[in-house]
């Protein structure tokens, strides 16, 4: 009888651990295709204005970089992974802006259907180079507005919402 009852408790315990499905949700469950890309580049090229930068989009907390990343343009191309960005006037780090080199990328994962986007901005401080480097993936998009996020879905922490220009 003792036999018996362990056999039983151990199917039960193998049950239990592999018949459990999981009903989580993915931390972002948007998937894109290369068709939804075009709304990124339009035709050939289409240039983007950040109208935001959070610390916590829920929260709609600004970042304190959100000042000298707003007045930056960022151009995405059909045929190129790299983003053109024209800075503006605002640099980070109390720097002058000439100061500074910001460069952009983006990767498209195809088989998940996920966006990435990666940022860099590097400035020289009294002959210091400091680097500030970050990637989001893509949340939402449409053919005006886009936003690249961290956190899981409807909770975004950090966070880029562009705007078309």
């Amino acid at each position: 009888m003792r036999i018996l009852k362990s056999i039983f408790f151990a199917s039960f315990i193998l049950l239990t651990l592999f018949a459990c499905t999981t009903d989580e949700e993915p931390l972002f469950q948007e998937k894109y295709t290369a068709d939804d890309l075009v709304k990124l580049y339009g035709d050939d090229f289409k240039q983007w204005e950040l109208q935001a930068f959070y610390d916590n989009y829920n929260q709609k907390r600004l970042s304190d970089r959100n000042a000298c990343f707003v007045d930056d343009f960022f151009v995405f191309q059909k045929d190129s992974k790299q983003i053109n960005v024209t800075p503006g006037e605002v640099g980070c780090d109390n720097v002058a802006a000439e100061d500074e080199i910001t460069t952009a990328s983006y990767e498209f994962y195809e088989e998940d259907g996920f966006v990435f986007i990666s940022i860099a901005k590097a400035s020289s401080v009294n002959g210091v180079i400091k680097n500030k480097f970050f990637s989001l993936q893509l949340v939402e998009l449409s053919d005006k507005e886009m936003i690249f996020a961290s956190g899981e879905k409807g909770n975004y922490e950090m966070a880029l919402v562009f705007v078309a220009s």
